[in-house]
């Protein structure tokens, strides 16, 4: 907890992940076109009104050319947005990177719709083969489905983001990245932790640092019935006022809670710079609580036992 959040930055995919995509992407499509060739007959039973013959080099030549200018144009617009969100440094990124990562996915779509208009593919009876297999797919993959479309949420709505202190399924951590099908965790351990995207949204969530990175301090602390009370009150406000942790708006203060059976319990209380840091600031403010106490000789008392043995 003495961590701070990290700035936030772009979800950049690795150069190999990304190679490895486009490599299996281009196999996959080869692999249909070779398909394609070798069983014209199945061809013509989905695609009733395409024929090999309508198709020619110009046919092919327009839509390798319409495929290549879609998806320049939008790369060049991503590029070009990227641009801006680096230098607007007052604006939630994250929306902004995620509609990027979004208007590249657009783009995609639309040129292979395109290019297979232009191919002579009747696109009505491909949608209604695509709805028909869409239903049995989504029961297999209804969980992959139902992360992703938490991820798009998540995404947008920005209930977390990067760098975000959360508490959510028994979990507690930074968070290190959200992807689309999952988020991942940092633990002050640190350990990853990749929380699915459903769970998320289905489960309580607590954003500690939602908003800003403030937060409530409440040190305790116990002195003897001999103690002069007005002076304990006056020490842990100058401790409190002294520490660089805690905001002087609103001004710490002091409360007497109890009068216990071996002390008189006190509270500190405060708002803190940075919730991140708690730790460390309890840590110190404690120390100089010792200190001071030990200089005005104020006890800490401690509950004593007496063992009586018998013989």
């Amino acid at each position: 907890m003495g961590k701070e959040p990290r700035a936030q930055k772009p979800f950049m995919m690795p150069t190999w992940v990304a190679v490895l995509f486009h490599v299996i992407i281009w196999a996959v499509l080869l692999g249909l076109i070779a398909y394609a060739v070798m069983h014209p007959e199945t061809v013509s039973a989905v695609f009733p009104d395409f024929s090999w013959s309508k198709i020619n080099y110009a046919a092919i030549l327009k839509a390798v050319l319409f495929v290549w200018v879609v998806l320049t144009v939008f790369r060049v617009i991503k590029r070009a947005m990227l641009r801006w969100i680096q230098h607007h440094d007052k604006i939630d990124k994250g929306i902004y990177y995620s509609f990027v990562t979004l208007l590249g996915y657009v783009g995609w779509v639309i040129a292979a719709w395109g290019g297979l208009s232009l191919l002579g593919v009747n696109l009505q009876s491909l949608a209604v083969i695509v709805g028909a297999l869409s239903v049995g797919i989504g029961f297999g993959l209804q969980h992959i489905v139902n992360n992703f479309i938490s991820g798009l949420l998540i995404l947008f709505e920005r209930p977390i983001r990067k760098g975000d202190w959360i508490k959510v399924n028994g979990h507690e951590g930074i968070v290190k990245s959200v992807h689309i099908r999952s988020t991942e965790l940092e633990t002050f351990d640190k350990t990853s932790i990749l929380i699915p995207n459903a769970d998320v949204l289905s489960n309580s969530l607590e954003n500690v640092t939602k908003g800003d990175s403030h937060g409530r301090m409440i040190v305790s602390v116990g002195v003897s019935y001999n103690s002069d009370l007005r002076l304990v009150e006056k020490i842990l406000l100058d401790i409190a006022n002294k520490d660089e942790g805690l905001l002087q708006d609103p001004a710490p203060f002091v409360l007497l809670t109890d009068f216990a059976d071996s002390c008189i319990q006190f509270e500190l209380r405060g708002v803190l710079k940075d919730v991140t840091k708690g730790l460390a600031t309890k840590s110190r403010i404690r120390f100089a609580i010792w200190d001071a106490f030990k200089q005005h000789n104020i006890e800490i008392p401690f509950p004593q036992r007496v063992v009586h043995l018998e013989k």
